[in-house]
């Protein structure tokens, strides 16, 4: 693939890194706009809380690389600062930032809902673009295969072809940032006009995610290794409770509805 774009002189840009940061900076913006746009966040907190998040997110991604690679990283510990080299955990990510969500939700006395479902889109449209970064980075690659779309990496012998699993990923995560979208724009409504006083978007996405990485992940050569079967039982877990979440949000909105 292209694990280097182009040079910037002697420095060499690393696809990898620049599109998982076009992926953050994009989720960074979307969010902000989203929290104050259209669930009504002060600007000064929102910007205050996706600092927090974003943190969160960063750390929660690095460590469960580090886990999951532990035999690299426990080697070589200076390669934890290399976050251009690759090694970032979408699951832990995710987990992490979400629990930063929730305490900064407690404390600020904001309700969660709010704050993850302004994040929802903009979470699924960051895997969307930065797991091309990986397809040209060349890592999270896929098992031998002879479907028709196989691709061939360059560090394999000719004639090997694998699944292109970063795409199954990108492609997956963007039907699901469609679904969140069109879910929002003819189901839910903004502001006032809002139907459902509670999360929907948000365990949408943790459960869809979920099931995109229950049914993608053992196509990797990596499938087997002790961080993705980590990872595999937190995703059933995940989308079972993403479903009683979703539930209990429609039965809210149903109580609503009797109420009036």
């Amino acid at each position: 693939m292209y694990p280097v774009l182009f040079h910037i002189a002697d420095m060499p840009v690393h696809s990898y890194y620049l599109l998982w940061t076009a992926a953050l900076m994009v989720a960074v913006t979307t969010t902000r706009s989203r929290m104050t746009r259209i669930y009504g966040i002060e600007d000064e907190t929102a910007r205050v809380l996706i600092i927090w998040c974003f943190f969160g997110m960063l750390l929660g991604a690095r460590a469960g690389s580090v886990y999951d690679s532990w035999h690299l990283y426990g080697a070589d510990p200076v390669r934890i600062l290399r976050f251009w080299e690759g090694g970032l955990s979408s699951v832990p990510a995710f987990l992490a930032a979400g629990g930063v969500a929730f305490l900064n939700s407690f404390f600020r006395k904001i309700p969660f809902w709010k704050i993850v479902d302004a994040a929802a889109v903009p979470a699924a449209l960051t895997v969307a673009i930065g797991r091309w970064g990986c397809f040209l980075n060349g890592c999270c690659t896929g098992i031998r295969t002879t479907v028709p779309w196989a691709v061939h990496f360059p560090g394999d012998p000719a004639g090997v072809f694998r699944h292109p699993t970063q795409l199954y990923y990108a492609f997956g995560a963007l039907l699901i940032t469609a679904v969140l979208q069109w879910t929002e724009a003819t189901k839910l409504g903004h502001g006032e006009d809002r139907r459902i006083e509670g999360a929907v978007l948000c365990p949408i996405f943790t459960f869809s995610y979920s099931l995109l990485r229950i049914f993608a992940d053992p196509y990797r050569v990596e499938f087997t290794r002790i961080g993705l079967q980590t990872n595999r039982n937190i995703l059933f877990f995940v989308a079972a409770a993403s479903l009683l979440w979703l539930v209990h949000s429609l039965l809210r909105r149903k109580r609503c509805i009797r109420n009036l």
